[in-house]
Order: C-alpha cells, then structure tokens, then sequence
C-alpha cells in the first residue's frame, strides 16, 4: 500500500514538472514579428500641405530628400504633400548615454517629402528611399496648413484615426503658411522640431494663450460626434516656434482664427484654465497695471430656458495672487480696500471680456467652440431633444450672463 502511495506522488511530480517545463517556454519564447530598435525608423513628426504643380517632371528626374517627390499615382492626381521627420541620433547635440558622436553642423533630422493622394501610399512609398521602415508609434505632432484645414481635415488624417501604430495622444496643430517649415526649424535646444513643437502644450500653466487639449484622440471623439472645436495655432521661423491663439472649425472645416487673447477668455469660458495671468488698471491710476498670478479657476456652465429664448449661465470663481505692479508710487498691498478694489477690477475685466469673446465667435463664425450643445444636452435634455437638429442656428442667438467671483489670496512678501 505505502508503495503505490510512493508511485502515485512520483507520477504526481512527474505530471506537475511536465506542465512548469511547458509553462516556461511560453513565457521564454520572443514575438514572432518583433523588429529591433536600432532597425525602426521611428516619425516623430507629420505635416499635410495641399499638392501644388511641379515645375519637374518627377517620374524621370532625381530630386534628394529636400526636395518634394511627385510619386506616380495608381489612381488620379496628387491632394497633399505629406513631410514625415524621422530623427538622426547619431548628429544629435543632446545624445543618449552610450551613444558616441554628435554633430552640431549636421542635422539631427531627416525630412522626407512626397505628394500623394493617400498618406498610406505615400507612407509606403517612403519605403523606397529609407531602408528603416517608417514607425509612428512615436509620433509627437501633426501639423496641418490652413489651406488643407479650409477644406476640411478628415480626408488628409483618416489614416491617423484608424491605424493601430498611431497613439491618441499625438498632437495636431494648425499653421497658417506651410506646415512642412515647422519641421524645417532649428531649435536652438532641443534636437527635433516635433518633440520642441509637442512639448508647448504643457506649458499652459504659465499662460492661457496656449491650448492644451489638442491631441488626436480628442479631436477624432468631436469630428465624430459632429461637433465645432478648436486646434492650437503655430507659426515658426528659422529656429522657433511660437504656439498661442487658435483654429476655429465648423464640423470638420476650419473656418477662421482665434486670437491670443480671445483664446485666453475661450478657456475661461470652456472651464479649461490652468494657469497664466490677467492684467488689469491700477485704481485711480489707469496708466499703471497690476498683474495677477491665476491660482485656480473654476467654471460652470448652466443653461437656463426662458419662454423660446435660451440663455446660458456662466459662473466663475478665480483665485489670484498679486504677482506684480507698476505704479510709480508704493501703495500697501495689505490694505483691505485696495485688494477689494483690485478684486472688483478682476471681476468686471474678466466678465466684459468672456462676454465680448462669445459674442465675436457667435457673430464672426457661428461655432459653438463653447460646447454649450455639451451643458445643454446634460442639463436640459427634454429641450436638447427639441433644438438639436436647429442647433446651428440657435447657437448664435443664444445670451450669455457672466457672473464672476475674484479673491486675491497671496500679495508675496516685501519688505
């Protein structure tokens, strides 16, 4: 009896070391399709232009990676031309530990530049004249010209919304001149334009001149579901780039520019401040300003229907710190009526500018930027249900009362 026992547990064990050794080849074996870092060529930055005539005849002449290739197409004429910007380790100023060399006389990129129809054929196109295959698993930033946004986006970054290599996250901006010389910059720190150009954003903390929410999985959630928004403005120059103010669009066509400041009170009214200041008059002193520091900021949209007639409710409330003032005399920032004075002036300055702003984009271009459809459909469905299909034409006509609430909490310390 104590034998068999014996077998059993032996034939137990045996059964049990059979399945570890089994498990532990599943966990030891590699990916099938895996390609090894130092053979990807990792996109770190996209720009669409529109297509324009070619003084060459590009199916018969060498251009270099400069230059615009004219791909012949299997089917119609060329609509964009697309730059990809894949980086140069090697001739990076800031190299990665391990990696020796370094070339400040060298770039640190590679900009390819072909017109297409498609940017699938194009992107497979690239394939002739890299032996490292295009990989947008890091993509940073997409730039569009106006001139392609005018027409509308969805054509040119279809791809972008359906390919599994693209990330949500990437970035997508919008120029007003050719969006390939935003890749074109120098930066004068950092290595590569699309990760100078990606990393803007964050700093709309310091100012409210920047949009922040501009990733392509945000936009791919409002051209789907219909609706206005608004993407970040870019301008460049040989060796920067300057990221403020905005691109309206109706649907999936830009339909004009927001300004720095209008886009400043934009974010006020989205409830979408993360910092930055306001600057308003001394009192009593209108040729001296005081500049405040936002500390928090909170928004709540409301819709309130009156009769036929629908009004949205906008409160606010702002706390702010005295970062800074130009008066020619000194006045004690502890006395309690100045600060009240100051927090007056914030109210009313704030209040008369996010007005002024929603009645310029209601009479200039018509978009609901506001997404005042969103606190509508949350906060009034039944009369949601009844104006949705007329929204476009209610929107413009629709009041906006602001009411604001300002506390200076922090005056720094002087002595």
């Amino acid at each position: 009896m104590i034998n068999k026992r014996k077998e059993k547990d032996k034939r137990t064990r045996a059964k049990r070391g059979i399945v570890l050794v089994m498990l532990t080849g599943c966990f030891l074996t590699g990916c099938w399709d895996h390609v090894e870092i130092q053979e990807r060529g990792f996109v770190l930055g996209v720009a669409i232009d529109k297509a324009s005539p070619l003084p060459m005849k590009q199916e018969t002449d060498y251009r270099s990676e400069r230059d615009i290739e004219k791909m012949p197409l299997q089917k119609g004429e060329p609509s964009y031309t697309y730059t990809i910007q894949v980086p140069i380790i090697v001739f990076a100023k800031n190299q990665p530990t391990g990696v020796a060399g370094g070339g400040a006389e060298a770039d640190a990129t590679w900009n390819m530049t072909i017109q297409g129809k498609s940017f699938m054929e194009a992107n497979r196109q690239y394939s002739t004249r890299t032996n490292y295959p295009p990989f947008y698993e890091h993509l940073q930033a997409i730039i569009i010209s106006e001139d392609v946004a005018r027409e509308g986006i969805t054509a040119s970054i279809d791809l972008f919304l359906r390919d599994h290599e693209m990330r949500r996250r990437t970035r997508v901006f919008i120029t007003p001149g050719e969006a390939k010389t935003v890749l074109d910059v120098q930066p004068r720190i950092e290595d590569y334009p699309a990760m100078y150009l990606a990393q803007l954003p964050f700093n709309a903390s310091k100012t409210s001149r920047i949009l922040h929410k501009t990733d392509l999985g945000e936009m791919s959630e409002l051209l789907h579901a219909g609706a206005d928004f608004v993407l970040p403005r870019v301008v460049a120059t040989k060796d920067e780039i300057k990221d403020a103010g905005a691109a309206v669009f109706k649907g999936d066509k830009m339909v004009g520019w927001l300004g720095e400041l209008d886009t400043i009170y934009l974010k006020w009214v989205r409830d979408a401040v993360l910092g930055g200041v306001i600057v308003v008059s001394m009192p009593n002193d209108p040729e001296s300003v005081v500049t405040l520091e936002i500390k928090s900021a909170k928004t709540k949209v409301r819709p309130k229907v009156e009769g036929n007639g629908i009004k949205m409710d906008i409160r606010v409330k702002a706390e702010f710190s005295l970062a800074e003032k130009t008066e020619a005399h000194f006045r004690n920032a502890l006395d309690e009526d100045f600060l009240k004075e100051l927090e007056t002036k914030a109210e009313r300055d704030l209040r008369e500018n996010m007005e002024d702003t929603v009645r310029y984009v209601q009479k200039e271009f018509g978009a609901d930027i506001f997404l005042f459809n969103l606190a509508m459909e949350r906060y009034a469905p039944d009369t949601w249900d009844q104006v949705k299909d007329k929204w476009a034409d209610i929107f413009p006509q629709v009041e906006v009362a602001v009411s604001v609430k300002a506390k200076i909490a922090e005056i720094g310390t002087m002595k």
